[in-house]
């Protein structure tokens, strides 16, 4: 497992070239609305694939977890590459240097037009899915296709995987990997199994615990319980004995629970945490903030945290004690924001990583930097 020391990224999405290095333990990524936030935290996950395709697959899919049907698969896959690329001639490249050594990541193919056929001869879609479409009147007559290769280096050698893909797709077929690196989305805890890491560790059940007493006291354990229909349901159970189901409580415990789950899931990796101040109320965060950062440290997780909420970052400056301690920051502020090409071409986004501690100090005046 590795930690980043500084990444490269070329053609990605909305960033046609960046450069950022000097990453520390807690690194927060702030910056105005489309400014590469979230596109900063896809980047990353993408170096650690390995060229697995479901991996390459999964991150597609995030941007659409909440809205399935907003694009096709095919579509949302297109999207990854900079709309700067013309002739249908695409390509993207990811370094980064990690104290286990470079790691490299890299998709390139074209765009041409085939027969819906021929799609169907190539596709991945299931032989049921593809017997239906032979039937029906919705096969069109030419569709999309994308051919190229992933190129991955995470050690010594080099891994290549073609990928071939049509816009009939509604995803691409592959092995299913565990990720090196973990990821939180900003509505995640709606959509995970809140408890599965975390009731058989008595240490961080205890914590965890301790830390949903901070949004209701009456609350003495977690752990599963069966329903009538067999099934087995996240339960909270109170002080007067009585069984409550997480879906009665708000979004606030469920965000906790996610982000503990996950920490143990990046022991000695990254964590990556989009919009962390997403179902919790700002009164909290001088509690919460502290915990998490110290259970990241003891697990030796890397973190990188994007926000747009002041108060969050307030709280997370809080965290480096600035006023009493003077040496070894562990928190670094990378600002994005998107500029427009001097030659009328596009924009880009760039980048300032500062310490934690200058920020601290320089609170007032970096105020627009954060909300720009």
């Amino acid at each position: 497992m590795a930690h980043i020391k500084a990444i490269e990224i070329y053609e990605f999405r909305g960033i046609k070239q960046l450069t950022v290095s000097g990453f520390s333990r807690i690194n927060l990524i702030v910056g105005d609305n489309n400014c590469g936030k979230t596109t900063f935290l896809e980047a990353i996950q993408l170096l650690f694939t390995k060229a697995q395709v479901s991996l390459v697959r999964n991150i597609v899919k995030q941007r659409t977890i909440l809205n399935p049907n907003d694009n096709s698969f095919y579509t949302s896959f297109i999207n990854m590459f900079n709309v700067s690329q013309k002739d249908k001639l695409f390509s993207f490249d990811i370094y980064a240097e990690s104290n286990k050594g470079p790691i490299q990541f890299e998709i390139n193919g074209s765009e041409k037009m085939i027969t819906g056929d021929d799609a169907l001869q190539i596709s991945s879609m299931s032989a049921r899915q593809k017997l239906m479409y032979k039937k029906s009147s919705f096969l069109p007559e030419m569709v999309k296709m994308f051919d190229g290769s992933i190129i991955s280096q995470n050690g010594k050698k080099p891994i290549e995987r073609k990928i071939r893909l049509t816009s009939l797709d509604t995803s691409i077929s592959g092995p299913v990997f565990k990720k090196e690196v973990q990821y939180i989305p900003s509505f995640g805890h709606l959509r995970y199994d809140l408890l599965q890491n975390i009731v058989d560790n008595p240490e961080y059940k205890k914590l965890a615990v301790s830390i949903l007493k901070q949004f209701d006291e009456s609350i003495v354990d977690i752990c599963y319980t069966k329903a009538d229909d067999g099934s087995f349901l996240e339960t909270v159970i109170t002080a007067n004995g009585i069984n409550m189901p997480f879906s009665v409580y708000g979004d606030g415990i469920k965000k906790i629970l996610y982000i503990l789950n996950k920490l143990l899931d990046a022991t000695d990796s990254i964590l990556l945490i989009d919009e962390i101040e997403t179902g919790l109320h700002k009164k909290y965060y001088d509690k919460l903030f502290p915990v998490v950062f110290e259970l990241a440290k003891k697990l030796n997780v890397q973190l990188f945290i994007a926000t747009h909420s002041v108060e969050a970052i307030d709280a997370i400056l809080a965290y480096g004690n600035y006023d009493e301690v003077k040496d070894n920051d562990p928190i670094k502020v990378i600002t994005l924001k998107k500029v427009d090409s001097n030659e009328g071409k596009g924009s880009n986004v760039v980048a300032r990583n500062v310490p934690g501690k200058y920020v601290y100090d320089n609170r007032k005046a970096f105020e627009f930097e954060v909300r720009l």
